[in-house]
């Protein structure tokens, strides 16, 4: 019998890439490892549901405009530092005077396995290893190493992952994702956005937090559903909200495709970021394990997701993308 999983080398303008496909569900995943292990496609039928960059180029600049950007830490940090257990630690001002998103999502990371069989489906695990660059450690003083798989199987991909702090001291932790999920231009008033919002962050002119959350309009609609249409436009940049505890789904129904993207986070991201990009036609749906600019706020830990990954431990965390067929609520 015909392997129903398949895994391509390709190439996209000199950068090789991976495709994940499985024929039975008509899916095709495309990752480019030499630059943030990106996810920058993926086709159900025939339907883009992961905003693409025009170009590679384009891509390596703007890493965090498309596809899946992985981030850490997520978000801006004020003035490119923090403290954290009597360290203060200074990240690259990529975003004078701030840093943002983290440089994972731009580096190459190290392809350790990939390969397609009924009982796996079609994957690609790939490291970055802190300790290979020095350049990172000069300012992260941690060997942390991270593996991160990402799996084609029965029309679901998923993206598994593992920290692990391999340095003799505990380390901050602040893990993020930027999805943008495409729609075609005109679409965006048939696609409703389904959130588990708990509690919505007043967020300074900025976009940072203001306050604690708190229930609001928008966290009611979002749990009902709303148009992408009537979400907040972007002015400095986005809503954060806290999701209700335990493993949460996001949805987005796309109405006139007649199907539904099911987001499953698991339960190591109590934040969510909800955006609307003005350069894309896309809408993000951004699990974050913690607030961001988490160290430098004054909230509880319990609140804003601040916490450290220990000397020897291993942070895990699973999420997964499906695309079923959706004929209205």
């Amino acid at each position: 019998m015909m392997n129903p999983y398949e895994i391509i080398t390709s190439e996209w303008e000199g950068e090789s890439t991976l495709r994940l496909v499985d024929h039975a569900a008509g899916a095709e995943a495309e990752i480019i490892p030499a630059i943030g292990l990106h996810l920058f496609r993926f086709d159900v039928r025939n339907q883009s549901y992961i905003a693409k960059p025009a170009s590679v180029a384009e891509l390596r600049v703007k890493s965090s405009r498309y596809g899946v950007p992985i981030l850490f830490p997520p978000g801006r940090v004020k003035q490119a530092a923090f403290p954290f257990e009597g360290r203060e630690y200074r990240l690259p001002a990529n975003r004078e005077p701030d840093h943002a998103h983290g440089e994972l999502r731009e580096r190459p990371w190290k392809v350790v396995a990939s390969g397609a069989d009924a009982a796996g489906g079609a994957y690609v695990s790939a490291e970055f290893d802190f300790a290979e660059h020095p350049d990172v450690l000069a300012y992260w003083p941690h060997a942390a190493c991270f593996r991160f798989t990402y799996r084609l199987k029965d029309g679901t991909l998923s993206l598994s992952g593992e920290i692990a702090n391999r340095s003799g001291s505990t380390m901050p932790l602040s893990l993020g994702f930027h999805p943008y999920f495409a729609f075609a231009e005109g679409e965006a008033s048939r696609v409703r956005v389904v959130i588990p919002a708990a509690a919505e962050w007043p967020l300074s002119e900025d976009g940072y937090a203001a306050g604690e959350p708190t229930p609001s309009t928008l966290t009611a609609a979002l749990k009902q559903g709303t148009l992408v249409t009537e979400l907040p436009s972007y002015p400095g940049g986005s809503q954060m909200l806290s999701v209700e505890s335990g493993p949460q789904t996001c949805e987005l129904h796309y109405e006139a495709r007649a199907t539904k993207l099911v987001f499953n986070m698991g339960d190591k991201f109590p934040i969510h970021v909800l955006f609307t990009a003005p350069w894309t036609e896309a809408v993000s749906l951004e699990p974050y394990t913690s607030i961001m600019n988490v160290f430098n706020e004054p909230f509880k830990p319990q609140l804003s997701g601040a916490q450290g990954l220990s000397a020897g431990e291993t942070f895990s965390f699973e999420w997964s993308i499906r695309i079923e067929s959706y004929h209205g609520s």
